[in-house]
């Protein structure tokens, strides 16, 4: 096994970042910041475009170029060490178009897949709800079928872009009565339908980071159903796998090491065993992540391997955040904008994020559940 990276790729490596530091603005610590964050996303994302960086591993005929999932995980490495300047594009990228390359019309690869490519379409996960977060499928948003239309009403929580994004991926019930699994469908919704309504959700963490959006009788054309009618649940699922294992939040984690590291007494002898025992952990996540990539690569679909990864990456994450706050104290949350912040906000920034990141794309129980289940063949008992 070669755990080394080909030349072409670490050619690339260096090219991505001279590339960010050049057109990333200073002070750059993600996207889920007041003022322009968004636009310089959506222009890096363009510009990256135009480079043939963003959608590598899709197929040429989708507007790839049919490059190795490894080159791609170059990018993500890159992209996520530096505070993921593609912003919530990363969704269409990751798994919302392979989705839609999987159980796509032709129209709708015609429609969507040229837009995410070119780096100028930005999504809304709309999946949980305020009576069925982590047990998706017990949902209740209903599309019912009239005419050549859907009447959709519910409501969807926990939305992150909600106010920026162009196209909303809904998992509804189709069928009126069913239960659990039985009876949902996915939807691509445009988020200017009229009844659709997009609420802030005001938090610590930051713009553009949490919503709730409402549909109240909107009008969603039959032309919007991803998949067979009330088979969502496999689409819904499989876009899942994708998302879980489209990231490398691993290598942010590894950048604030770095960070951390550099700080007054950051290298002393207080802290080496815990610096250790945390890169330790941190290869270990992102050798369990490119056992995913492997996995993608010889045209498989990762399962539980998928959710193996988020659990190792949320692990990680938290402990980085913990050291940071273990070293530094109260100056962890001093954000950017104030004169004694540290590194321009950066470890503000991870700090006060890291916590999401073990609910996020399904909480560290639900992924869990599912290594233990799918995985260690464990029954699951009620």
């Amino acid at each position: 096994m070669n755990f080394e990276f080909d030349p072409s790729d670490e050619a690339l490596r260096q090219d991505v970042r001279a590339f960010l530091a050049e057109r990333l603005p200073k002070d750059w610590v993600g996207i889920f910041r007041e003022g322009d964050a968004s636009d310089v996303s959506f222009r890096l994302c363009r510009e990256m475009a135009a480079r043939g960086w963003l959608t590598m591993h899709w197929p040429a005929e989708y507007g790839g170029h049919g490059a190795s999932a490894w080159t791609q995980v170059v990018l993500q490495q890159e992209l996520w060490a530096h505070h993921e300047p593609r912003g919530g594009q990363y969704m269409g990228l990751n798994w919302v178009g392979p989705a839609i390359m999987r159980f796509g019309t032709e129209d709708q690869r015609r429609v969507f897949l040229p837009r995410i490519a070119a780096g100028e379409m930005q999504w809304a996960q709309l999946f949980s709800e305020p009576g069925a977060g982590s047990d998706l499928a017990s949902l209740q948003t209903s599309a019912l079928v009239r005419d050549d239309d859907f009447v959709v009403n519910g409501e969807k929580i926990w939305i992150s872009y909600g106010d920026i994004a162009h196209y909303g991926f809904l998992v509804t019930r189709s069928t009126p009565g069913s239960r659990r699994r039985d009876g949902l469908s996915v939807l691509l919704v445009d988020m200017e339908t009229p009844g659709v309504e997009v609420r802030t959700i005001r938090t610590p963490l930051g713009t553009h980071r949490l919503h709730q959006v409402s549909f109240r009788d909107a009008i969603v054309p039959r032309s919007a159903l991803l998949g067979p009618l009330d088979h969502g649940w496999e689409v819904a699922t499989t876009a899942l796998s994708f998302e879980r294992s489209g990231t490398a939040r691993y290598a942010r984690s590894t950048r604030m090491l770095g960070l951390l590291e550099r700080l007054p007494d950051g290298a002393g002898p207080e802290y080496e065993e815990r610096f250790a025992e945390a890169l330790a952990f941190g290869r270990a996540a992102e050798l369990i992540n490119h056992k995913v990539v492997a996995i993608k690569e010889e045209g498989g679909v990762p399962a539980w391997e998928a959710s193996t990864a988020r659990i190792y990456n949320a692990l990680y994450e938290n402990h980085v955040a913990s050291l940071a706050k273990r070293m530094v104290g109260p100056l962890a949350l001093v954000e950017a904008d104030d004169p004694n912040s540290l590194e321009r906000g950066e470890i503000e920034t991870f700090v006060r994020s890291a916590p999401t990141a073990t609910i996020t794309a399904g909480t560290y129980e639900i992924q869990m559940g599912i290594v233990a289940q799918r995985g260690l063949g464990i029954e699951r008992r009620k």
